[in-house]
């Protein structure tokens, strides 16, 4: 009769018992480290978030419409027959400047003038700064709004240095301001430009601000 003998007495079964033993283990560690695996793929090959919108400067922004509203007052919509409504300043030139093109009481003389009010040029130079674009663009939107329109563009200085060179500034300034105009689609033939240097000084040239307001560029209205 044959004897039957337990698994724990077979040698092979324990041996199989062991192998089965670290399989599993070997299985196991396998399993975790392609986890792991996945895990670092998923985590490091994942897009990057976009970068953060950067914001504009809004307090430098609102800073400056706030200098020109201390000095100029609010701005307001004003209405062109051409249909183009500008946005400007409710003591700016170019308010002054259409209501005495509207005003049919007030005829051309040689004694009214306009002063420009956020007209800046580079130090010593007649270089047109960029902010100077918002109020050129508004002055030849006047113009082509009102085509009878001509105007003499003057162009003056402080009397600081030699009154031979603020001429020769004064002149270039003013020239460069028709240029711009023209450019913004103005008819050449409608302006034009002449350097005045030191003379008709609206402030006292003793003082900073005396001299600030004295460099400046005009407006009159030839014809209308």
């Amino acid at each position: 009769m044959a004897t039957i003998r337990s698994r724990h007495g077979n040698p092979l079964w324990s041996k199989w018992s062991s192998n089965r033993g670290q399989g599993n283990a070997s299985f196991l560690i396998i399993t975790v480290c392609i986890v792991a695996l996945v895990v670092m793929q998923i985590r490091y090959c994942a897009p990057a978030p976009p970068p953060a919108a950067v914001k504009p400067p809004e307090k430098a922004v609102s800073d400056a419409a706030k200098a020109v509203m201390d000095r100029l007052g609010k701005f307001l919509a004003v209405k062109l027959p051409s249909g183009v409504e500008l946005n400007v300043p409710e003591l700016g030139v170019e308010r002054k400047l259409i209501a005495f093109i509207e005003d049919k009481s007030k005829p051309v003389d040689r004694e009214t003038w306009f002063s420009f009010d956020r007209l800046e040029f580079e130090t010593g130079s007649a270089t047109l700064k960029p902010a100077s674009a918002e109020q050129l663009k508004n002055i030849a939107e006047i113009m082509k709004a009102y085509p009878k329109v001509s105007l003499k563009i003057g162009g003056y200085t402080d009397n600081v240095g030699s009154a031979d060179a603020n001429l020769k500034l004064s002149q270039q300034r003013a020239e460069n301001t028709m240029k711009e105009l023209v450019k913004l689609g103005v008819d050449a033939k409608r302006l034009e430009a002449q350097g005045y240097g030191e003379k008709h000084p609206v402030a006292d040239n003793a003082t900073e601000e005396g001299r600030q307001k004295n460099r400046r560029i005009d407006l009159r209205v030839t014809r209308k």
